[in-house]
């Protein structure tokens, strides 16, 4: 990513910390004149899963003819990845203009009010999408969703997908409570489209959309889907909704991808209530065209190089199992980073019930977030495992091409987003050899 003075006064925020409300990111969207009613927009939150359903609601939605808005977090190379407009980064020379305008708005703004890098980013974002003039923004929400800084979109539908136990120290310890921070996206009289949740979590998703008096739509109860087929290439099903959608594609892989999509479907079948109607043809080819890095993304086959963003335990008991469904007979060796504030214990529990593993390398990713790899190796309990510390990410994907076998890296979207790049030039490479 460059490192020009604007981008690293914006990173440079996150000094300020997370500070959960709604007063600072109010304050200054009034001082760039309230973009974001300048559009309609759609709130996604959830634990897992809510960016392959923004990306793809995205990329259906361009290929209808809109001109789409996409804000989604954290980014994997580049900050820039988080702003686009149908599939475009927002390009360098305006984002530093932003930037710019932000530094001039808190040159006469108390010290109180300065935003934290996230607040920051997403006010900068919703002033874009307003000067670009996008008929729909698709909005992953951060990290919770009642005090989010996405949260002061006037969404007209809101989109949940799985919750899990994450992020505890801020969102609560209880389904109920991380529930009741996602559900306070929930607008007045909009759609809700819901994962089927644990028990605890739908109970209060539901008394949420009936206070709001918003219309509540569940998987399993108002829509489903059925696998028909599937292969390293991708997924086949049948969704039946507000909308039938038989022998529909996707890239994504997993079976956990089903029940994203199939939020994607019904929500799509209710736009056109909206004023957003999309033809079928459209629907099919966008869905089948999506592009999402580092979700289960097979970079190479024969040997598998395989890059998952699994950073919490629901994602890495998803992942195992995708491992167990896709490359059935398959022996693995891993590549691991993982982040301290996640529960990597319960995490490195669930990769270690993958029978067939090989070997373990711990590395750091890129951030001071991340977690002693040495602490992680010590915590490996199986003896049969080769573990190894590779502090460096580079020399640990080094480590891996002198190795060869298949290998998958995942722990942290951060881990990700580092190896990604060289990944990318290592295939490069070989394609010209």
């Amino acid at each position: 990513m460059n490192s020009q003075p604007e981008i690293e006064f914006l990173l440079h925020l996150s000094d300020f910390g997370i500070k959960l409300g709604l007063e600072k990111t109010v304050n200054l969207l009034e001082k760039f004149g309230n973009p974001h009613y300048k559009y309609k927009s759609i709130l996604i939150a959830g634990t897992n899963g809510k960016g392959s359903v923004a990306k793809t609601l995205a990329t259906v939605l361009g290929e209808a003819g809109y001109r789409v808005g996409l804000y989604t977090s954290p980014h994997l190379v580049d900050l820039k990845e988080r702003i686009t407009i149908n599939g475009q980064k927002i390009e360098e020379k305006i984002f530093t203009g932003k930037i710019k305008e932000l530094q001039a708005v808190l040159q006469e703004e108390p010290y109180h009010l300065n935003p934290t890098f996230f607040e920051a980013i997403t006010v900068l974002a919703f002033s874009f999408f307003a000067d670009s003039k996008i008929d729909i923004l698709i909005c992953e929400v951060g990290m919770g969703g009642r005090f989010d800084s996405t949260n002061v979109l006037p969404s007209f539908m809101e989109i949940i997908t799985n919750i899990g136990l994450e992020h505890t120290q801020f969102l609560g310890k209880t389904y109920a409570e991380i529930a009741n921070e996602k559900a306070g996206i929930i607008k007045k009289n909009s759609m809700v489209i819901t994962s089927a949740q644990e028990p605890d979590a739908m109970r209060v998703i539901s008394e949420k959309a009936k206070e709001k008096e918003s219309a509540l739509y569940v998987y399993r109860k108002d829509f489903r889907a059925r696998r028909t087929g599937f292969s390293s290439d991708g997924q086949k099903f049948n969704f039946y909704g507000e909308k039938n959608f038989p022998g529909i594609r996707t890239p994504l892989l997993g079976s956990h991808q089903i029940e994203n999509m199939s939020l994607v479907l019904q929500s799509l079948g209710l736009l056109e209530q909206c004023g957003f109607p999309v033809k079928r043809e459209a629907v099919y080819q966008g869905m089948g065209k999506v592009v999402w890095p580092c979700r289960f993304q097979i970079l190479r086959k024969h040997p598998f190089l395989i890059i998952d963003g699994a950073h919490n335990p629901d994602g890495m008991e998803t992942l195992v199992k995708s491992l167990r469904s896709i490359c059935p007979h398959e022996k693995f060796s891993f590549l691991a980073g993982i982040l301290k504030d996640k529960d990597w214990q319960k995490m490195l529990h669930i990769l270690q019930r993958h029978r067939n593993i090989g070997e373990l390398v711990f590395t750091r990713p890129e951030t001071e977030r991340a977690m002693d790899p040495q602490v992680l190796a010590a915590a490996i309990g199986r003896k049969d495992i080769k573990t190894a510390v590779i502090p460096d990410y580079r020399k640990a994907y080094r480590y891996m091409l002198k190795h060869p076998g298949n290998w998958c890296v995942c722990g942290s979207l951060y881990l990700c987003g580092n190896v990604l790049p060289l990944a990318t030039k290592s295939a490069g490479q070989a394609e010209k050899n």
